[in-house]
């Protein structure tokens, strides 16, 4: 059986995919640039936690920008080199957490800021979503001897920035996690449906995730539909699909994967019409049953996928880890679901940051991250503190610590924590599903935040229509909704029909648009009405 990471290398030829650009003017450069002040190594495992993630290696990783990863192995216990701490001593109001690892930068970028500016000192385990929720959903308490990561102050350590390890702390008592944060929606998880009585959820943040390929097999393939990821993972060696002729992705010890527990697998699994299992195939020894790789993290995979140079390589990863290392080896591949007719990348461009895409549903492999914690009978969080961490990320104005900001701590801005990381603001989102693999449908935030996220976004360019303010009156343009977060904000502006070919303004995924759409010819896929064979792994 195949281990969860050994690399081999085989090499075959594909063809090239024809890329048609739509017509109109983009509100976002084209001329590359730096990209969301993320780390590569942001999907991972803490090594030194019992998070029982159900991951096949055991230490976190270094990131592919030169920082450390978030796993206890590489932390230093205490910023002078002794034993790490008890949890329960770290300064201010602890709030204990377990996250998705891939929302380790955010941790990491809003903790020194809790630290800093409201006295809350945040410890977490990073582990997989579908371990966490259940946890949550339970109340299953961290156990003694835990070890857990925290921001470590100013005070504490002036030199620490977002590229260091966290350091790390240890529970010197059982204590249940206040607060959850899964990347992938509640009911993805095996066994999980509503929350039970006296737990919440809140959907925050869109964590996006993405098919990536070597640079070098990026010339012949740009693109994948949702039938050609069904087969290729659900069927490994013996995928019937043919490219110009070709068999394509066929070889599984070329697919650089996650393990189950992730949300990047699980997420991209529902997106092309399978189940976890079955894009696994994880066998009862731990290895998988056709010699696909399950990298314990993101850097794993990029490191994986980068150093290949068979033309059958492709991995998964979050999208702002592949924005924090475009132009280093890997491409991501345009993605066409379902019904759709052309297949578009997380952006307008393969240049741009905008997210547009996401935002507007002509890229669907996204999920919220999920808030989880213990609510009232109102279903407002218990915990004063996770509380203001939830209106922090959820956009909410004015939110105030719960012993309000310490002597000289400057108010926190929890959207631009969110466009820093590279992750999407659900107030700039134009679209909402109901579950993982679900239908788009529109969505209107009642306090909308685009032109803000552009404000913030990398390259991006403001409309015409942005215009700054201070309140509601000065937003006098037909149609405004209102002023939020100092700019007027608008509904969105079709496009003009006709761009890209066949395109329809009442449909979300095939709406017209200025995007890049790319248009896979020579593709011969069993069932091309639509339907779906059983798997033949």
């Amino acid at each position: 059986m195949k281990r969860f990471q050994g690399l081999i290398f085989f090499g075959s030829g594909l063809a090239a995919a024809a890329a048609i650009y739509a017509c109109g003017s983009s509100s976002n450069s084209d001329n590359g640039g730096g990209p969301p002040l993320n780390e590569a190594g942001a999907d991972q495992t803490s090594s030194g936690s019992s998070s029982g993630s159900g991951s096949s290696s055991g230490t976190g990783s270094s990131s592919g920008t030169g920082s450390s990863s978030g796993g206890s192995g590489s932390s230093s216990g205490s910023t002078d080199g002794g034993p790490p701490p008890a949890c329960s001593s770290l300064p201010g109001t602890v709030v204990y957490i377990m996250s998705g690892d891939t929302q380790e930068p955010l941790l990491k970028l809003l903790g020194r800021q809790l630290r800093d500016s409201a006295n809350i000192t945040i410890a977490f385990q990073l582990t997989g979503s579908c371990t966490l929720s259940p946890a949550l959903y339970a109340g299953t308490p961290l156990p003694a001897n835990t070890t857990l990561e925290y921001i470590p102050s100013t005070a504490e350590n002036p030199n620490w920035t977002t590229k260091d390890p966290e350091a790390t702390c240890t529970t010197t008592a059982a204590v249940p996690p206040d607060l959850g944060i899964s990347a992938v929606y509640t009911t993805s998880c095996a066994g999980l449906g509503s929350p039970p009585t006296g737990i919440g959820q809140s959907n925050g943040p869109i964590q996006a995730y993405t098919m990536i390929v070597p640079t070098a097999e990026f010339a012949n393939q740009t693109s994948i539909t949702a039938e050609e990821g069904y087969y290729a993972f659900g069927d490994g060696a013996n995928n019937p699909v043919t490219y110009n002729g070709s068999p394509e992705w066929n070889d599984p010890t070329q697919f650089w994967l996650r393990p189950a527990s992730k949300s990047t697998l699980v997420s991209t699994a529902y997106n092309l019409g399978l189940t976890p299992k079955e894009m696994t195939l994880v066998t009862a020894d731990g290895g998988t049953s056709d010699g696909r790789n399950l990298e314990a993290s993101s850097t794993q995979v990029l490191s994986a996928v980068t150093a290949s140079t068979s033309m059958q390589a492709i991995g998964i990863l979050g999208d702002e880890v592949y924005d924090a290392n475009r132009g280093k080896g890997v491409n991501v591949l345009a993605f066409q679901t379902f019904g759709q007719q052309y297949a578009y990348y997380p952006d307008s461009t393969t240049t741009a940051f905008d997210k547009q895409n996401i935002r507007d549903g002509h890229y669907v492999d996204w999920s919220p991250t999920v808030y989880i914690t213990q609510v009232d009978s109102s279903g407002v969080p218990t915990n004063a503190s996770v509380k203001f961490i939830e209106d922090l990320v959820l956009g909410n104005p004015n939110p105030t610590p719960p012993g309000g900001y310490v002597d000289g701590g400057a108010p926190i801005d929890g959207l631009g924590d969110i466009v820093t990381v590279g992750l999407t603001p659900s107030c700039a989102m134009q679209v909402q599903k109901s579950g993982d693999g679900k239908p788009l449908s529109a969505y209107t935030p009642t306090a909308p935040c685009t032109c803000y996220f552009l404000s913030k976004a990398p390259q991006a360019t403001l409309p015409a229509s942005c215009t700054t303010c201070t309140q509601n009156t000065d937003c006098t343009g037909a149609g405004a909704i209102g002023c939020f977060n100092g700019y007027c904000e608008y509904p969105p502006t079709p496009y003009p029909a006709g761009t890209p070919t066949g395109c329809d303004n009442t449909s979300i995924i095939n709406a017209c648009t200025n995007a890049t759409a790319i248009q896979k010819t020579g593709l011969v896929i069993p069932m091309a009405d639509g339907g779906l064979l059983p798997l033949n792994p």
